[in-house]
């Protein structure tokens, strides 16, 4: 695969590869410049990558901060709203998502941080389940990063993870 086809395909490895290679230059490089900041020029291509990632951890965060809202207040005015924007989100995550990402996104992770998001935001009187998230991401990246998104059958699947962390309790 050439680099350009990689930089289009796989930002973050792209971006890796980039920076090892410039870093590799100090030492073996002759006539470089000496004004040149090897170090930071390959530092930035780097942070290249690691941006593209946290824009995807960002846009999954979002898909199940929108899918346990759904789960816990179903009847809520901005259900429609909410659904829309998953829409929104998982398509910007779709055209993100390189490859490389797989192996450093944690959904276990990013699930608990939404969830004390959701803690934070919610009373108990408004959304019961906001209280009972558990640890344990009951969606696999693989169902966000489909054609389609199946909003339902997802948010039944958050849905039953409150329901077995309440009687876990």
């Amino acid at each position: 695969m050439s680099d350009s086809s990689l930089y289009d395909d796989d930002i973050l490895l792209w971006s890796e590869q980039q920076a090892a290679v410039i870093r590799r230059l100090r030492g073996t490089a002759r006539g470089l410049p000496n004004e040149l900041d090897i170090e930071n020029v390959a530092e930035e291509i780097a942070s290249v990558g690691r941006s593209e990632l946290a824009t995807v951890q960002s846009y999954i965060e979002l898909i199940l901060l929108h899918l346990i809202k759904l789960a816990i207040n179903p009847e809520a005015a901005s259900t429609a709203h909410w659904r829309s924007e998953i829409g929104g989100f998982h398509s910007n995550l779709k055209r993100r998502y390189a490859p490389s990402m797989r192996q450093r996104i944690d959904m276990d992770e990013i699930w608990s941080g939404v969830g004390e998001q959701i803690r934070l935001g919610y009373s108990v009187a408004e959304a019961e389940g906001a209280n009972e998230i558990s640890t344990a991401c009951p969606i696999l990246l693989d169902d966000l990063l489909g054609k389609r998104i199946g909003v339902d059958g997802l948010v039944e699947r958050v849905r039953g993870s409150l329901l077995s962390s309440r009687a876990d309790q």
